[in-house]
């Protein structure tokens, strides 16, 4: 289970530092189609068209960015938008019928109901030789069916806080923060509960716990070791952690559950500097995408023997 398919919004996903982020990523608002989402630049806007999986033609209105390829989240990054105002007694198929079509493209690695922003939808993971598509599809209260995909290459961290950043507006410009269930099979639940997002807290916190070292490394100058559990400055559930890297020691918090989780941050910016990824084998997977660790390499890190107790 990766990171990226725990991570399960209330809050738009805050960027990420460091200049290849920065001096690109902006928040695009769209009120024509009553969405906002964090892009690498301004969108190319084009149509197409949509056919249902009943045969009526509609219409998809297709955002595309795309981030340089020397940069930390070089790719792709799409919204796609479908009125079904006029196939609204199809509109319990259409999450389904998305979710197929991006399926079909690669190897599907994680494929589950979820939430975004008190939306119900459904976040996919989908992987050919060179690339990962993260993917969230939902249905909001106006009848649009709305389907984020991010096409990045295998080498760079998963493009989290892109699926994370999608909000829904009303006809006024306003986020809207009602809990919806929309674009599903009747019978169909969220799996959120009354708070808005489900805690995953203790179940990270397991995954996570103790030493880690790179192949071939000693146990002693481990390349992680988790701490306490403490919260963010963002009253976020996480645990206190060290990563050392050729004589360097860096401070932070791994945050453990809601929008950022899997997020290493320093809690004196409260920026993001590593992400976390767990992987299979039981290995732990960290990638550098926040100053001072900015060009450090990608590890995949075992679990010292005997570090959990």
């Amino acid at each position: 289970m990766r990171f990226v398919g725990l991570v399960l919004s209330a809050v738009v996903a805050a960027f990420v530092s460091g200049a290849a982020w920065a001096q690109a990523w902006d928040v695009y608002v769209d009120r024509e189609n009553f969405f906002s989402v964090n892009l690498p630049g301004t969108p190319t806007a084009t149509e197409m068209p949509y056919r249902t999986a009943k045969g009526t033609n509609l219409t998809a209105r297709v955002f595309t960015a795309t981030a340089p390829a020397g940069s930390i989240l070089a790719g792709t990054y799409k919204v796609t938008v479908v009125d079904y105002t006029n196939a609204t007694d199809e509109i319990s198929m259409a999450v389904d019928q998305a979710a197929k079509a991006i399926n079909a493209k690669g190897m599907v690695k994680y494929d589950g109901l979820n939430n975004l922003d008190l939306h119900l939808s459904r976040r996919l993971t989908v992987e050919t030789a060179a690339t990962r598509i993260l993917a969230e599809i939902l249905v909001a209260e106006n009848n649009r069916l709305y389907i984020t995909e991010a096409e990045t290459p295998l080498t760079v961290p998963p493009a989290a806080n892109f699926q994370a950043s999608l909000q829904i507006l009303d006809a006024s410009g306003v986020r809207i923060r009602e809990r919806i269930a929309r674009g599903f099979e009747q019978g169909v639940t969220s799996p959120i509960g009354a708070g808005g997002v489900p805690d995953e807290s203790n179940r990270v916190a397991a995954m996570v716990a103790g030493a880690w070292r790179t192949a071939g490394s000693n146990c002693e100058s481990a390349y992680f070791k988790a701490g306490a559990r403490t919260k963010t400055t963002r009253g976020e559930e996480a645990v206190s952690g060290t990563i050392t890297n050729s004589g360097t020691t860096l401070a932070g918090q791994l945050v453990l559950n809601g929008a950022r989780a899997g997020q290493f941050v320093n809690p004196a910016t409260d920026r993001v500097v590593m992400l976390f990824d767990p992987q299979e084998g039981g290995k732990l997977g960290i990638s550098a995408i926040g100053a001072p660790a900015l060009g450090w390499p990608d590890v995949a890190l075992e679990l010292c023997p005997g570090s959990r107790g």
